[in-house]
């Protein structure tokens, strides 16, 4: 896959002078506490979703920052125009993919997401650090924001009324129908209409992604002749793999809805369906 390497691609380049590594995992809706990895991968510096690389003064958790901190954030962990970028988590695919669409919104394309994670890592029995690495130099990346990477309520709005657009859901097809309950209180069950039901569960085997050859078997049945695609979510956050995926199969004019059912679904003026 063209976004995503391998534990031993990573291991064979760890001493690669332009190499920034990223740990991106983040603790599910349902946990409490502060996300702590077991280890940490040899040059690993934190990337936080939930908190310095969220926007602070929006509301709905995880929502994207400005260009303007993404770029303070990513200076002060020494990334360049010219670095090689590699994310990782210790869940396998989770969130590391919501990281590679934040670099890819910001004008940053060099970035991988290291397949099955830390959980990889370690399986392999490959070197590991007790603690994140701090950049000795401030980096020069400026980042220039893309209009179209994330969007709004009012774009999915419009969009649930466009034939040539289709809306993938990567939430759990029980949280899908309504039959499950949303881990988020007082939030209103079911989907935003006229979308169809991906879960990212059903792509990953093990944390790692099932074969190229399957996932694009999946959209295929539910993206059609469809010109655009946009991803939803619990928080905007598993609809970035989503989106991932999409790329690998060479779909374009990808989509994350960046509230996705944390805004929709506490929002009763906008339509939710129930069932299939």
């Amino acid at each position: 896959m063209k976004n995503m390497v391998s534990a031993q691609w990573l291991h064979a380049r760890l001493e690669q002078a332009n190499l920034v590594i990223f740990d991106a995992g983040m603790l599910r809706p349902s946990a409490a506490g502060e996300y702590s990895p077991v280890a940490m991968l040899p040059k690993a510096q934190r990337f936080d979703i939930k908190k310095e690389l969220a926007d602070p003064s929006n509301p709905l958790p995880n929502t994207l920052c400005s260009a303007d901190q993404f770029t303070q954030v990513m200076q002060k962990a020494g990334v360049n125009h010219d670095s090689l970028v590699v994310i990782y988590e210790d869940a396998g695919l989770f969130s590391a993919a919501r990281a590679w669409w934040m670099f890819k919104a910001m004008g940053f394309n060099n970035v991988k997401v290291l397949s099955g994670g830390l959980a990889k890592w370690l399986e392999l029995e490959l070197p590991v650090e007790s603690s994140y690495t701090q950049a000795s130099l401030k980096g020069d990346f400026i980042a220039q924001y893309q209009p179209g990477y994330f969007i709004d309520k009012k774009q999915v709005l419009s969009a649930t009324k466009d034939t040539n657009t289709v809306i993938l859901d990567a939430r759990a097809y029980e949280r899908f129908t309504g039959k499950n309950k949303e881990p988020r209180a007082g939030m209103r069950s079911g989907h935003i209409i006229n979308s169809y039901s991906l879960p990212l569960t059903s792509l990953l085997e093990n944390g790692e992604a099932k074969s190229l050859d399957f996932i694009q078997a999946q959209f295929n049945k539910l993206v059609g002749n469809a010109k655009q695609l946009q991803f939803s979510c619990g928080s905007g956050v598993t609809a970035c793999a989503l989106a991932l995926f999409a790329d690998e199969c060479g779909y374009n004019n990808l989509s994350v809805y960046d509230g996705s059912w944390s805004e929709w679904g506490a929002d009763s003026s906008l339509p939710i369906a129930v069932g299939d």
